[in-house]
């Protein structure tokens, strides 16, 4: 069995590269793809970057040629909902871009009704709907008015699974909370990511010079950034086997008939 596993950001995935083996995919064009074994299933992570004009264009070299029996969208999300915590793990049934349009043979994108009753009985929350947005969402103003698009905002969900779903035949989003929907961001995350998708250094140090004030809001977003990646590196590990043990299952009850 083969699974697929984005972030967008090695942020996202470090507390879960550092339980397992994980080495990179050294063939092009899977640059920032890597590669492990988790309980006997071949788990292949993609970082996408930032965005979904990141995720459009990254995604294929994930996909194209693969053989992948499912894709699961990850990493972080901020809340638009005040029931929705920092930490807490959402999975949601359908993802909504921000101009919404249909895939080309007419089916929406929304995540196997299979894995979202896993990811619950995992642990995460099913909720109705991701909000992909097209730039970062800032404050808590601008949270509240998108309260009725979504439960949770993100960012590259609704791309990866458009291009995930014309290669395999089962994908989900699943998503944990980095910041709530009472509270702004500290910067303007647009301006200091790369037209690649990438967080710069260079561009973070010239924010902060600019806008000092910003880094103890800066901090405490790390220190719940760090605890959201380790709540979904906690999750995954039980997921990902229990979702290997429904296909098993699947496929010998298959074969019986």
């Amino acid at each position: 069995m083969r699974i697929l596993v984005t972030f967008a950001v090695e942020a996202e995935f470090a507390p879960w590269r550092k339980r397992h083996d994980f080495h990179e995919i050294p063939t092009s064009p899977c640059e920032n793809g890597f590669l492990t074994r988790i309980n006997g299933i071949d788990v292949i992570v993609g970082l996408t970057g930032i965005g979904p004009a990141a995720a459009a264009s990254k995604i294929c070299d994930f996909t194209w040629g693969e053989q992948l029996d499912l894709c699961i969208s990850s990493g972080f999300a901020g809340a638009l909902r005040h029931e929705h915590s920092v930490g807490d793990l959402l999975a949601a049934k359908e993802i909504l871009p921000d101009r919404p349009r249909a895939l080309p043979d007419g089916r929406k994108v929304v995540s196997s009704k299979r894995l979202l009753q896993i990811a619950e009985a995992c642990g995460a929350k099913v909720v109705d709907r991701f909000y992909s947005s097209p730039s970062t969402i800032r404050t808590a103003t601008e949270k509240a008015s998108l309260r009725e698009l979504g439960d949770a905002v993100e960012m590259e969900s609704f791309e990866v699974m458009s291009e995930a779903l014309a290669w395999v035949p089962e994908a989900i989003a699943i998503r944990a909370i980095s910041d709530s929907a009472v509270e702004d961001l500290p910067l303007d995350f647009a301006a200091v990511v790369t037209e690649q998708g990438q967080l710069s250094m260079t561009r973070l140090a010239g924010e902060l010079i600019r806008k000092p004030t910003a880094i103890p809001g800066l901090v405490r977003l790390g220190r719940k950034s760090a605890e959201a990646a380790k709540r979904l590196a906690d999750f995954l590990d039980s997921y990902i086997p229990a979702v290997a043990h429904s296909s098993r299952l699947k496929t010998a009850l298959a074969n019986l008939t």
